[in-house]
């Protein structure tokens, strides 16, 4: 005698059933209709999601990174937003996770205190220090670039401000010396002309 298998709906009770691949269809149903009401729910979907897909996910090969496409269809399951798959799976596994600037809830103790809408949201709340540090961080490190930028800006203006010695003078003449192949006796000879014909003409 066959076992009859059970009508499944979107309202089913996840917790009798036996087999992944109901509890996937159950989670593809209810799937439909948050997409065409806009719904958000994070109890009824994406909690039992959740732990469906860490399941699927301790069964994998220890060379495996993602859960296979062949797995999610078998369970019911690709027709589900990838994107709410990720953040249902996150949700089941940090479930009990404390979140300190949260009054020390765990993540699971926030969802069930219904002050998120949607486990979007809730998530982004737990990230939200780590969020504002890295974004602090970043400016931080804006800030030092263009602050090294305009202190080595200033340097160079006041370098370039600052009056040539007599030796900044002769070293620039020589290197002007060897590019136009003039020889330092030569160049001597110039500078001897130069300073008796300024003499005279004071």
């Amino acid at each position: 005698m066959q076992t009859s298998t059970p009508k499944l709906s979107a309202s089913t009770d996840i917790s009798t059933l036996s087999l992944d691949s109901e509890i996937g269809t159950v989670l593809s149903l209810r799937w439909k209709r948050i997409e065409s009401a806009s719904a958000k729910s994070i109890l009824d979907f994406d909690k039992p999601l959740g732990d469906l897909l860490c399941k699927l996910r301790a069964a994998l090969d220890a060379d495996q990174k993602q859960i296979p496409s062949k797995t999610l269809n078998v369970n019911n399951l690709n027709k589900i937003d990838r994107r709410r798959r990720s953040e249902a799976e996150r949700l089941a596994r940090d479930w009990n996770v404390i979140v300190s600037h949260i009054d020390d809830k765990t993540v699971g103790e926030i969802a069930e205190s219904k002050q998120f809408s949607s486990t979007t949201a809730l998530l982004a709340a737990v990230d939200k220090p780590e969020r504002e540090a890295k974004a602090a961080e970043k400016k931080a490190e804006k800030e030092a670039a263009k602050a090294e930028a305009e202190a080595e800006e200033a340097a160079k203006a006041e370098e370039a401000a600052k009056p040539m010695t007599a030796d900044d003078i002769v070293f620039e003449a020589m290197l002007l010396c060897s590019v136009n192949r003039v020889s330092d006796k030569e160049f001597i000879a110039a500078v001897k002309r130069q300073i008796t014909m300024m003499t005279e003409a004071a």
